[in-house]
């Protein structure tokens, strides 16, 4: 009998399945997305604690920039609408299938709609609808960038910081660091070496005061976390943002504000401070700041190279550069995987997550599945309108997009229509870009969730000693509060259909079920041969010595680097000394 872990091992061979890699591809250089100019760019601002970084997104969609690929987008999604195939599309067939309802704008339930984002209405006179109107139709409502960004909040530390706080007095000694591990597993309380925001609540702890910390004005906390400023905007906006922000003082004292800021309130570099001081008074008025933020150079460029099929091993790479096309100056940057970038500034850590949307239509597919089940009352395998009030009386979300759904008119929707209709809409946005930005604070839980997938697998929690140690900066063997980077989180998404998913409200505005700030929970991408993924049951990206299928004994031998986990490329390794075997040196 074969032995269990040549078994084991042979499974992906004997399966065929072949091996899944997430290693990623090398990006195009920084010349290549020079060339592109300003249908590849989208500026950046993150405002800091004490200061905001400019960043610039530049982002290829195969070899076309991303707005280019958007329009190009537009005008297969404009072909689709038009259902008669004579290439024109009528406001007749934009209304059969669900175009006006989808234009509406996509709020919040129980908010009102987004400033900007207003419904559009085209109806030219001659009744037909050409691929320009189209596109700046789609642009004020589904346009080729979004931002989704939330308010800053005073922040502590969060709830994870304070549960490992075993003696509750406000820091972390080196008694409770040493022993973090066994801290964090106590944690998983349903034993699947995940630890989750269902188990550890992620709510931050305030600080003392909303206005004064430590006998100084707290910054404002209405500003949002990250700001848009696209190519020829100018940047008074933001100029009147960051006096708002970082405005906590004056020389009467703190918290009289007087719309200037010094160098303390701004901290810049010295040099550049002075050189935006125009008048030299030691402070920047909003003009000055207005002139300054024209000519700023970007702190770093993030360079996205997305696959045109989402689908692809690679379909995501990105990679942070200076102005350049080097090394960003006064930046630590640690690229975790192809999509998946970390850069510490100064205090502040910021990490990037790249989806390139190989999931995006397949969710919301689902979500629709269950929309159409819960609305087929009689389950006959189709829903009819008569069946769209009849949940308590209340509309079903389909209501809205039953119509376009019913590409035949029959007055029946069938689930072959619910997967036709998210694939014409597919067809609209693979060039569209979704950015979510959010400030976690001094929090624990962002910083070594490494992967950004919202929960913290079994690596990540053997790596929690050296990633919190490193946290005590003055070497006094405490980690403070003040000592935790302030973490940014930005998740750029392609393709995003979640608006398919949204029901009319009784006032015509369409609410967004669930929500759109707080970043999914992203598995991450399958990598490794076929056993390894089998055993991998928690998708976490690691097998453990209780998922593994063989004895401890020869889970010891493929674990290299003896740190209790078989990693994809151990488990390669594995499988290549295994494929030779069965081959044979001859073949």
């Amino acid at each position: 009998m074969m032995p269990l872990l040549a078994a084991l091992l042979g499974l992906g061979l004997a399966l065929g399945s072949a091996e899944v890699d997430d290693r990623g591809a090398s990006p195009p250089s920084a010349a290549t997305f020079a060339a592109l100019g300003d249908d590849a760019v989208q500026d950046l601002v993150i405002l800091g604690e004490d200061r905001p970084i400019l960043l610039r997104l530049r982002v290829m969609i195969g070899d076309r920039a991303f707005r280019a690929a958007w329009a190009e987008g537009v005008r297969a999604y404009h072909a689709r609408l038009d259902g008669n195939g004579d290439g024109r599309l009528t406001t007749e067939e934009a209304e059969k299938n669900g175009l006006f309802e989808l234009l509406k704008p996509a709020t919040q339930a129980g908010s009102a709609p987004a400033s900007g984002r207003v419904e559009v209405d085209i109806h030219p006179k001659d009744g037909v609808i050409s691929v320009e109107e189209l596109t700046e139709a789609l642009r004020a409502t589904r346009g080729p960038f979004q931002l989704q960004a939330a308010a800053t909040g005073a922040r502590r530390t969060d709830a994870l910081f304070d549960q490992l706080d075993r003696d509750k007095d406000g820091e972390l000694i080196r008694s409770e660091m040493e022993t973090i591990v066994g801290s964090l597993r106590r944690l998983d309380r349903d034993a699947d070496e995940l630890i989750d925001a269902g188990e550890v609540s992620l709510v931050a702890t305030p600080d003392s005061s909303p206005m004064m910390m430590q006998g100084r004005a707290t910054r404002d906390s209405s500003v949002p976390t990250v700001v848009e400023l696209s190519p020829g905007e100018s940047p008074v906006r933001l100029a009147r943002m960051i006096v708002k922000k970082y405005d906590t003082g004056s020389s009467r004292g703190p918290g009289r504000r007087d719309s200037r800021l010094s160098p303390e309130e701004f901290a810049i570099p010295a040099e550049a401070f002075a050189k935006a001081d125009r008048n030299h008074d030691g402070k920047l008025s909003a003009e000055e700041l207005r002139a300054y933020l024209a000519q700023a150079p970007r702190d770093a460029i993030l360079d996205v190279w997305l696959a045109p099929d989402a689908s692809s091993k690679a379909a995501a790479v990105a990679v942070v550069r200076g102005g350049d096309g080097g090394s960003p100056s006064g930046m630590t940057v640690r690229q975790l995987s192809g999509g998946l970038v970390e850069i510490d500034v100064g205090s502040i850590r910021i990490d990037i997550h790249i989806d390139a949307g190989a999931g995006a239509a397949g969710s919301t597919r689902k979500g629709l599945q269950a929309q159409f089940e819960a609305a087929d009352i009689n389950q006959d395998g189709y829903v009819e309108t008569h069946e769209l009030r009849q949940d308590n009386g209340l509309p079903s979300p389909l209501t809205g997009r039953f119509q376009a759904i019913d590409r035949d008119g029959d007055g029946k929707v069938y689930p072959r229509e619910l997967d036709e209709f998210v694939a014409r809409e597919a067809v609209a946005v693979q060039g569209r870009l979704t950015m979510t930005g959010s400030d976690e604070g001094r929090a624990l839980f962002g910083m070594l969730d490494m992967d950004s997938d919202r929960r913290l697998g079994a690596r990540e929690v053997i790596e929690t000693f050296g990633r919190v140690s490193a946290c005590d900066r003055n070497r006094d063997g405490r980690v403070m509060p003040e000592e935790i980077p302030h973490h940014f989180r930005l998740s750029l998404d392609r393709g995003d259909l979640s608006f398919l998913l949204a029901q009319s409200t009784a006032n015509g505005a369409v609410a967004v079920i669930g929500g759109v700030i707080a970043a999914p929970s992203r598995p991450r991408p399958a990598a490794g041969p076929n056993w390894f993924r089998k055993m991998d049951r928690n998708h976490d990206g690691d097998v453990s010595p209780r998922e593994f299928l063989g004895t401890r004994a020869q889970f010891d031998r493929l674990d290299h680097d003896h740190d209790g986990l078989l990693s994809a490329d151990e488990a390669r390794e594995a499988s290549a000394g295994q494929t030779a075997r069965v081959k044979g040196p001859g073949d």
